[in-house]
């Protein structure tokens, strides 16, 4: 397996990077502050949706070979007034996702997003250093995520580094479902999906969803 980061293993004890006040990155930004994540990676929005399907459709792959329940997977538009100007904001969601799995289970489903979308990026050619630090910057709010799960579910603090190197994790799971990922972010970029229909589109099974005990 190709790792998604050249040298991964060797800069796991360096200090993260920081990109004005947001990070922790483990790859460096440009040196350039722009004025929002939109800007700085100077994508249209036809290929910001693309990047961001791509990104939900590998949380839900992941979701399908690790037995986790996806409800759905939908991507929101929403027009923003900024300093810099008016601007579409194109996010993504899993939906009703419940974890109560093992911490490599979870850590492998939030890093999915972003392994999906550095596997996209290869793929075209597009894996430039910018490319790849936006990449990991559209996935920030997993970082998020996992830190406060582990945290509820183990009592474990997360350094950065516990979670980064989830990103090769959960890219060798993917390395034989490219075309499931293709598939189900077409799917999600027509609108969207349950999380059943994206499971069989590409051939895998949606789990059963976790029934909490009623009082």
């Amino acid at each position: 397996m190709t790792s998604t980061t050249p040298g991964f293993a060797a800069f796991l004890d360096q200090p993260p990077h920081y990109w004005g006040k947001h990070g922790p990155y483990f790859h460096r930004p440009p040196e350039r502050l722009q004025c929002c994540v939109i800007h700085g990676e100077g994508l249209d929005l036809g290929n910001r949706t693309a990047a961001v399907a791509i990104h939900e459709a590998g949380h839900a792959v992941a979701g399908f070979l690790l037995g986790i329940h996806v409800d759905s997977v939908a991507l929101t538009f929403a027009e923003e007034d900024r300093p810099c100007g008016r601007e579409t904001e194109v996010e993504g969601s899993n939906d009703g996702i419940i974890f109560e799995h093992t911490k490599r289970e979870t850590l492998t489903f939030l890093a999915a997003g972003v392994a999906a979308h550095y596997w996209a990026l290869r793929e075209t050619g597009d894996d430039t250093p910018e490319r790849m630090f936006f990449a990991e910057a559209g996935g920030a709010a997993d970082w998020a995520f996992a830190q406060r799960v582990v945290r509820d579910n183990t009592g474990e603090e997360l350094a950065p580094a516990d979670y980064w190197r989830f990103w090769d994790v959960t890219d060798e799971l993917l390395t034989d479902h490219r075309v499931a990922l293709a598939k189900v972010a077409e799917l999600v970029i027509a609108g969207p999906v349950s999380g059943d229909d994206a499971a069989a589109v590409c051939g895998l099974v949606n789990a059963v969803p976790i029934q909490r005990p009623t009082v």
